[in-house]
């Protein structure tokens, strides 16, 4: 039985393969990137050492080949690309991988996208197998105390097995309130097996009545003479509190009426060790009455700030100043600012 096509199914038809012609002729004379080496194997690394690679890629279509981004995974950072690649011509992607934070066998990722019609996404890739030659345990340090603590120090055992003659040469510290100190170890400090030649011990130590308060992250860069791994980082954390802290952190009262009584309250608390007492609170402001009342005896405690009628009219911006019997924090500032209208 003949079958008679449906003259419009027959149009799409030729529609779809005239597109499909268009689209081949238009990807065959477009820009054609290759990748002669898109995986760089950089074999056994040192762990902390910065892998370095040039990528190399050729147009070899009749346009100009544009590389519109380059996106590297994390730890992997691209320096510098070629942004544009004549016909015929080649191009380079500069990545640098930096291994501080890997351990073993690993590959890390290079998205590059082209104005390729054909190959518009391509993958590049960084592997390694990073093996460290130096060893430090625990390997971390991490410090939680409230501002103006007693130091803090964690101790370190720096140590190698492979090269007999292990030396440091010098220790540098992120932060000014951080300092490390360092000897070779003895038979007292538990050194560790399979290790050859020194060890080290070191100390890192904190001084809490330097250090801000806030977040602690970063590196102690370990300096020696070892052939193949010549630094170790050390990552140190943490979060250093307010040794008293006060909220709100201030006491704004905005426009008020004058001659009307105002009220309003906060809460202090102690993140010391020891426990602290307010002893007393008095106002730059005249016409301010403040009362302290215990909430946890020797913890927390509540400010009542009162604004008496007899404030004067107009602006105040002052201080509220609160003492305790603490010698490492005896008093605490909190603003007092508003205005009597």
């Amino acid at each position: 039985m003949n079958r008679v096509l449906n003259p419009a199914i027959l149009t799409l038809c030729i529609a779809f393969l005239l597109a499909g012609v268009t689209v081949a002729q238009d990807a065959t004379g477009g820009p054609k990137i290759v990748l002669p080496e898109p995986i760089h194997d950089a074999g056994v690394t040192p762990k902390g050492e910065k892998i370095a690679h040039e990528f190399v890629l050729r147009n070899e279509g009749a346009q100009e080949l544009e590389i519109v981004d380059v996106r590297p995974a994390c730890g992997c950072t691209v320096a510098e690309f070629d942004k544009s690649v004549a016909p015929g011509g080649e191009g380079k992607i500069h990545a640098v991988l930096d291994t501080t934070t890997f351990a073993g066998p690993i590959s890390k990722g290079i998205t590059v996208l082209t104005n390729d019609p054909v190959s518009p996404r391509l993958q590049l890739a960084i592997k390694a197998d990073v093996q460290p030659y130096l060893f430090v345990q625990p390997g971390f340090a991490r410090f939680i105390a409230p501002q103006h603590s007693d130091a803090g120090s964690v101790e370190q055992i720096l140590f190698t097995r492979t090269f007999e003659n292990l030396e440091v040469v010098k220790v540098e510290t992120p932060y000014d309130f951080m300092t490390v100190d360092y000897r070779q170890a003895t038979e007292q400090d538990d050194p560790r097996e399979n290790a050859v030649g020194n060890q080290y011990v070191f100390n890192f130590n904190m001084d809490y009545d330097k250090a801000p308060i806030g977040t602690i992250a970063d590196y102690v860069t370990i300096h020696t003479n070892h052939p193949d791994q010549p630094i170790i980082k050390v990552p140190v954390s943490g979060f250093v509190r307010p040794m008293i802290a006060v909220s709100p952190q201030e006491a704004d009262f905005g426009e008020i009426t004058a001659g009307e009584e105002r009220q309003a309250s906060m809460v202090i608390r102690s993140f010391a060790i020891e426990e602290i007492e307010l002893t007393g609170a008095e106002s730059t402001v005249p016409g301010v009455e403040l009362d302290i009342t215990p909430i946890e005896e020797g913890r927390r405690f509540n400010l009542s700030i009162t604004l008496k009628p007899e404030l004067p009219k107009g602006e105040f911006d002052g201080k509220i100043k609160i003492t305790t019997n603490s010698n490492r924090k005896p008093m605490i500032e909190v603003p007092l600012r508003g205005s009597a209208i």
